[in-house]
């Protein structure tokens, strides 16, 4: 069991402002970004190995939460999407920390088209980690980045 991986999201708990950097139109090659902040709770449970977050997108009008477990058999961990709009848990990513970053990944839908999804955790031993979205709509030949959260505490 790699302990590094483990105790991957040890960092995430407490209350966070979060910057967000969304692409406004995915798979089409834009360059338009739309930019907003929200806040975080996350809370480690069962020693670290589950971790969960729920985010306000008060803006947007919904909110999410994410569900991590950790599986040591495996030495990875899940990580699924919970959005209110809809009450459905988004199939996971899967992955693991290795040197302080976490890379995850897992296939989904982007509407109707199938892609590669990708989500990295970086800066987690600073007081400012970040967190980022690609997907892949050639099986992961090319990823674009379309999602960026840069998390602070709040002051």
């Amino acid at each position: 069991m790699s302990a590094t991986s483990r105790n991957g999201f040890d960092f995430n708990h407490g209350e966070w402002r979060v910057s967000h950097r969304k692409l406004r139109t995915r798979g089409v090659g834009s360059g338009e970004w739309d930019q907003f902040e929200t806040r975080t709770d996350a809370q480690l449970l069962m020693g670290g190995t589950v971790s969960i977050d729920e985010t306000d997108f008060t803006d947007r009008g919904f909110k999410g939460m994410s569900l991590r477990l950790y599986d040591p058999a495996q030495d990875q961990w899940a990580i699924y999407w919970i959005n209110s709009s809809d009450g459905a848990m988004q199939p996971p990513v899967f992955g693991r920390f290795t040197d302080g970053k976490g890379v995850f990944e897992g296939d989904d839908l982007d509407g109707v088209r199938p892609i590669r999804v990708r989500f990295e955790w970086t800066g987690t031993e600073t007081a400012t980690p970040q967190w980022s979205q690609a997907f892949s709509y050639d099986d992961g030949q090319s990823w674009e980045t379309n999602w960026v959260m840069l998390f602070r505490r709040p002051q």
